[in-house]
């Protein structure tokens, strides 16, 4: 439970500046990673094993920033190395499948309703929060 406060803060923080700026602060960032590596060292093997794959949906999307020079946004894929750190890999895809759904939906029907044109740009990371938070109510609730 504490950890899915943690992961919400740091999306909380991250959806605001990307809103806001669109931008994601490394100084921001970091203290979440490193907080996460040093909760996963002192929890054993497995946690650090999580850590490390939770971190691929993250690397992925950067490798995709830089393959279409910045079109997906590089902050966004080191937010999900860092809910990577926290979740693992399967929950980090998960929270990524969740979000991309999420923003894929909203974008229809702002097409629809408000006649935005595909190409128009939005920030990811408040879908991330919105899929994160979700996810842990339907956790929680549908037990």
């Amino acid at each position: 439970m504490i950890l899915s406060i943690f992961v919400a803060v740091f999306l909380l923080i991250c959806s605001y500046t990307d809103i806001k700026n669109k931008e994601i602060h490394l100084k921001v960032l970091l203290p979440f990673f490193l907080t996460g590596v040093i909760i996963a060292a002192v929890s054993g093997r497995d946690a650090v094993i999580g850590a490390l794959t939770g971190t691929v949906a993250g690397i992925a999307l950067l490798l995709l920033s830089f393959i279409t020079r910045g079109a997906i946004g590089e902050g966004d894929g080191l937010v999900l190395v860092v809910t990577g750190v926290y979740l693992g890999f399967f929950g980090n895809l998960r929270l990524l499948v969740s979000s991309l759904f999420l923003s894929a939906l909203f974008s229809v029907g702002a097409m629809i309703i408000k006649g935005w044109k595909k190409e128009r740009e939005l920030p990811f990371v408040p879908f991330l929060l919105a899929a994160f938070l979700i996810i842990r109510i339907c956790d929680i609730s549908c037990i």
